[in-house]
């Protein structure tokens, strides 16, 4: 009978899911703030300095928090509007 070498033993897939875990632990600890704020649903309000960035911003934003009050969208549509009414006024203007 010959000897089965490391790496197909069982020790070798030991060592590899404790690296596996290890490496995942490490990056949620790197980034638990990060992870705080997308839990907490949470996104720092930034101003930037292009004032016709803001401007845009401001009155998209602003159309997309009133369809959200008058409840024409519901919450995941709204995160959704938000994202894109943002990426058309730094597409139009900068970011």
């Amino acid at each position: 009978m010959t000897a089965e070498p490391f790496i197909d033993s069982w020790r070798a897939r030991l060592v590899a899911g404790l690296v596996l875990v290890l490496a995942a632990s490490s990056l949620v600890y790197i980034h638990r703030e990060d992870l705080a704020v997308l839990a907490r649903g949470e996104a720092e309000s930034v101003v930037p300095a292009n004032p016709e960035l803001a401007k845009c911003l401001s009155e998209r934003n602003g159309a997309v928090d009133r369809m959200l009050a008058e409840g024409v969208i519901d919450d995941a549509k709204h995160t959704l509007f938000k994202q894109r009414a943002a990426a058309m006024c730094q597409d139009r203007f900068g970011g």
